[in-house]
C-alpha cells in the first residue's frame, strides 16, 4: 500500500513544552531536531569490542566492484524510493543503468582503494516517521535517514561479498537470524516457539528472558 499511496502523512504542528504548538515548519523542524539529538545514542569507539583471532582472513580480491554487478544493481533498483542529500533519484539512476554501470563501478573502485567518500554519501536527510499516539507530541515520531543512492549501492555490493564470506568460513553463530540470508525475525521466533513447545511436550519448566 505504502508504494501506490500519493498523499504521504506529513508533520503539521508539534506541542512545545510550555503547552503551546508551533506555528511555523521551520519551529517543527527545530522541535523535532533537538528531541532527536536527546535520544541519539553516541558511541564510545574509543572502547570497540575485539574480535577473537581467526585462521580466516578477508581478501580484497573477493569484492568485485565491477561493472556487470553495478548494472545489475542499478536495474533492481525501487523507483519508490527517496533520494539523499544530492538529490540523485533511484529513477533516473534506473533509467540511467546502461550509461552510468560504468563510471560509478570505477567511483566504487577509487572510494574503496583510497578509503575516502564523497561528502555527499557521509551525511543524510533526517525525515520523522509517526509511529503511534498523538501526532502533535514529538516523542511519538521516529527519525529515518535518506542516504545517497548511489553509496546505498556500493554498501550493499560489499555487504553481500562480506556475507558470502562470513558464511562460507562458518564465521556466523547457528544462532544468528538477523542480517543473514534466509533468515529473519520470523525464523528467529519459529525456532524459539519449536524449542519452547518441545521443552513443556518432555515435562519440563520453562522461564523466559526478554532483553531490549
Amino acid at each position: 500500500m505504502r508504494n501506490v499511496q500519493t498523499v504521504k502523512d506529513s508533520v503539521t504542528s508539534l506541542k512545545k513544552v510550555n503547552g503551546d504548538m508551533t506555528t511555523t515548519d521551520e519551529e517543527t523542524a527545530n522541535l523535532l531536531s533537538d528531541y532527536f539529538k536527546e535520544v541519539y545514542t553516541v558511541e564510545d569507539v574509543d572502547n570497540l569490542p575485539t574480535v577473537a583471532e581467526s585462521n580466516n582472513t578477508w581478501n580484497d580480491t573477493d569484492l568485485q566492484l565491477t561493472e556487470s554487478i553495478v548494472m545489475d544493481k542499478l536495474q533492481k533498483l525501487k523507483t519508490d524510493k527517496s533520494p539523499g542529500p544530492d538529490g540523485i533519484h533511484p529513477l533516473l539512476l534506473k533509467e540511467g543503468a546502461p550509461v552510468l554501470a560504468k563510471p560509478l563501478s570505477l567511483v566504487y573502485q577509487q572510494s574503496y582503494a583510497t578509503g575516502a567518500l564523497p561528502p555527499d554519501w557521509k551525511t543524510a536527510n533526517i525525515v520523522p516517521v509517526y509511529k503511534k499516539g498523538s501526532r502533535g507530541d514529538k516523542e511519538n515520531y521516529r527519525p529515518v535517514s535518506l542516504t545517497s543512492v548511489p553509496c546505498k549501492i556500493m554498501e550493499n555490493i560489499i555487504k553481500e561479498a562480506l556475507s558470502k564470506f562470513l558464511e562460507t568460513n562458518t564465521i556466523l553463530c547457528k544462532k544468528q537470524h538477523g542480517f543473514t540470508g534466509g533468515r529473519s525475525c520470523l525464523t528467529n521466533l519459529l525456532e524459539t516457539f519449536e524449542n519452547w513447545t518441545r521443552i513443556l511436550d518432555e515435562g519440563y519448566g520453562l522461564d523466559v528472558v526478554y532483553l531490549d
